[in-house]
């Protein structure tokens, strides 16, 4: 019995051996392998929202004179400038609504805007006709437009002088909203 421990116990030693002799050979193989990375960033990605904002010159009524006089063959005329102040592009449009007419004195009254005095007339009709988001196009950035608005009470026949007479003291109010919009369609 001693025989077989002095066996065992010699064999031990040659098993731990054996294996020590191993891990040392595989931490060296793992240890010195030759690996090769290579890393790369795109720092610095900022996403920021843009602004569409608008001034207008006006900030009250676009005609001079408030209120404009009016009596059959005159005219008032006004001008406003609106701006995109934002950094984006932006569809802009105008809507007219009656804030007070009435004795129906829009009726009688023709309304023209016009893009500047000579440019292109964007809308023409009785003052109290319908006006509601009308387009006025795509405008870029730091973009202005002047529109030129002019009211006027048509000189009619002598027989429409009763009619125009019942119009007479008559008072009308308007409001004219300008309205942009920004999305993914627009350029």
């Amino acid at each position: 019995m001693k025989r077989m421990k002095v066996l065992f116990g010699q064999r031990r030693l040659q098993v731990l051996l054996t294996l020590a002799v191993l891990v040392l050979a595989v931490s060296v193989v793992v240890g010195s392998g030759a690996n090769f990375t290579a890393t790369s960033a795109n720092a610095g990605n900022v996403f920021t929202a843009g602004t569409l904002s608008m001034s207008n010159n006006r900030a009250g009524a676009i005609f001079l004179t408030t209120p404009a006089l009016m009596r059959p063959g005159a005219s008032s005329t006004g001008t406003v400038t609106i701006s995109n102040t934002g950094d984006v592009p932006g569809q802009f449009s105008l809507t007219k609504t009656a804030t007070s007419d009435p004795g129906n004195l829009g009726a009688a009254l023709d309304l023209v805007i016009q893009e500047g005095a000579i440019l292109p007339v964007v809308y023409t009709g009785k003052l109290n006709g319908a006006i509601s988001n009308l387009g006025l196009g795509i405008w870029q950035p730091v973009g202005s437009h002047t529109y030129t608005f002019t009211v006027t009470w048509p000189n009619n026949s002598p027989a429409s002088d009763v009619a125009d007479t019942a119009l007479m003291g008559k008072i009308c109010t308007y409001r004219f909203d300008w309205t942009a919009i920004a999305n993914s369609t627009i350029n």
